[in-house]
C-alpha cells in the first residue's frame, strides 16, 4: 500500500522515467511529480480498502 506522506514522486518520477524512455526536463519533471503526488492522495483511501479473494466486479453497472 503506498502511503501518501511517505512516498516521494520526485524520486519516482526521477527513476521511473528514464527505464521507460523518457527524457524530461528538470521542470517537467516537477509537474509529473506534482500531478503524481495528487493521483497518490486521491487513491490512497480506495486502495486502503481490502477486498475478500472472492469479490469480482459486477459485469453490468447498476446505479
Amino acid at each position: 500500500m503506498l502511503d501518501p506522506e511517505t512516498f516521494d514522486p520526485a524520486a519516482h518520477v526521477a527513476a521511473a522515467g528514464p527505464a521507460v524512455g523518457l527524457a524530461l526536463d528538470a521542470a517537467r519533471q516537477a509537474r509529473v511529480a506534482a500531478a503524481l503526488a495528487l493521483v497518490i492522495r486521491i487513491a490512497a483511501p480506495a486502495l486502503a480498502v481490502s477486498l475478500p479473494i472472492e469479490a469480482e466486479p459486477a459485469p453490468v453497472f447498476q446505479p
